[in-house]
């Protein structure tokens, strides 16, 4: 009978051996929630989906992606400290949002700041951009690795708004970056400032009079059952930040992150692209709803935010500002 404790030894040697190399693979699988505010049926959603999707391919099925959507995971505020405790690993974020933590990056947010899509366009592709988004990932830890076109933000309201003076005492919702807070407060409007997901009961209910947002949110939320006018004031051409949470990247390898990093700029492409197309037929698809859709003399409201605050005194590095402003003009 001793003779076989040696083979018995070793069978289970091997057994647990395999069962430490099973668990070790298991453990190799990353799971991580990619959390955001927008609809289901938003091209933001599609494309997280998109991504999760070929990423858990080109990783053979070893990082799999979780998209949650609708603020199921808190709100766009709350997003920047949970990716940097770790209780979500990717989220879209405002740059205006990101810019409360790294204020150079509100430079894109401040109000007019860009005359037209090309503009923006231009700023997409500039190094201007890419330094700084480095600047906000050696600030904090975190690694934004795209940059996703969110569309050129519009006011509608129950009441039309042709000129800055019909703002006076408006009850408004913008969101709490400071960028939003500065268009509202330089025509006199009275900030609002609530859950996203609570803005289509809101403007119900009369609590909130107007809101701004691009029109691809005012499709998808169905704002159009409760406001009656599209005032095309563009006055934010809008950004998101795909943003990778600091312990979430460190456990990628680096052949990963080259990966993570190409299929998340590759699809934002994509999204920049629907983003655009979408925009025309959004504003079609409101007017079909019975929204009035008018433009506005830009240059009017613009006089009353630079009253208020130059683009320095909301936080843009000294000569941002006239760096952007170039793009407008380059080849």
């Amino acid at each position: 009978m001793k003779s076989f404790l040696p083979w018995r030894r070793a069978g289970f040697a091997l057994v647990v051996l395999g069962c430490a190399m099973a668990a070790q693979a298991q453990q190799q699988v990353l799971q991580f929630k990619w959390g955001h505010v927008y609809e289901p049926a938003s091209i933001f959603h599609q494309q997280a989906e998109l991504a999760a999707r070929k990423i858990a391919e080109q990783s053979d099925g070893k990082i799999k992606i979780e998209v949650v959507p609708a603020s199921k995971m808190g709100q766009e505020a709350d997003f920047p400290l949970m990716l940097a405790n770790d209780s979500m690993q990717i989220a879209y974020v405002g740059e205006a949002t990101l810019a409360e933590g790294y204020p150079p990056l509100s430079l894109g947010s401040y109000p007019f700041a860009f005359k037209d899509l090309d503009h923006m366009r231009k700023y997409l592709a500039s190094p201007l951009l890419a330094d700084l988004m480095k600047g906000y990932n050696e600030k904090s830890g975190n690694r934004m690795v795209a940059t996703v076109y969110y569309g050129a933000r519009q006011v509608t309201s129950a009441r039309p708004l042709a000129k800055p003076e019909d703002f006076r005492d408006l009850r408004l919702y913008v969101p709490s970056a400071a960028a939003y807070q500065l268009f509202a407060t330089a025509l006199d409007a009275k900030p609002v400032t609530l859950p996203f997901m609570s803005l289509y009961g809101s403007l119900k209910k009369g609590e909130v009079e107007a809101q701004e947002n691009p029109l691809g949110i005012v499709r998808s939320k169905k704002l159009y059952e409760v406001q009656k006018y599209v005032q095309l004031t563009a006055h934010a051409y809008d950004t998101l930040g795909i943003v990778i949470g600091k312990a979430a990247w460190a456990r990628l390898a680096p052949p990963q992150q080259a990966m993570v990093e190409k299929v998340l700029a590759e699809t934002a492409k994509w999204t920049n692209v629907g983003v655009i197309a979408g925009e025309l037929e959004d504003e079609q698809f409101l007017r079909g709803k019975g929204m009035t859709v008018t433009p506005v003399n830009r240059q009017l409201f613009l006089e009353r935010i630079v009253k208020r605050a130059t683009p320095e005194q909301q936080g843009a590095r000294p000569g941002d500002y006239a760096k952007l402003q170039a793009l407008a003009g380059a080849n």
